[in-house]
């Protein structure tokens, strides 16, 4: 089954915010971060349901990123994949 992936406006929000938040730090680390977030985009994309749900639900689903602290929150409905949050768990603590 092909899905289509698609970011809710806090996601897209969240995105940005940590792009801009890296940039800061050091240029290009926003694009690092681009990158390994694409990487986890194309792996929900390509197995949705591998991916465990959250603590207290059988519904969202999560992927950490392997270099930056962030998860990212999504839910499978049909064949739309929606990315709900890009969650700092610094910031954010994993609930």
């Amino acid at each position: 089954m092909s899905y289509s992936l698609k970011l809710a406006h806090e996601a897209q929000y969240e995105e940005t915010d940590a792009y801009n938040y890296y940039e800061d730090i050091r240029a290009g680390l926003g694009d690092d971060l681009l990158l390994e977030l694409e990487k986890c985009y194309t792996k929900i994309s390509n197995y949705p349901f591998y991916y465990s749900y959250l603590e207290n639900s059988n519904i969202l689903r999560h992927i950490r990123l392997s270099r930056f602290p962030y998860i990212i929150i999504y839910l499978v409905s049909g064949n739309n994949i929606i990315i709900l949050s890009v969650r700092n768990t610094h910031r954010q603590p994993f609930i």
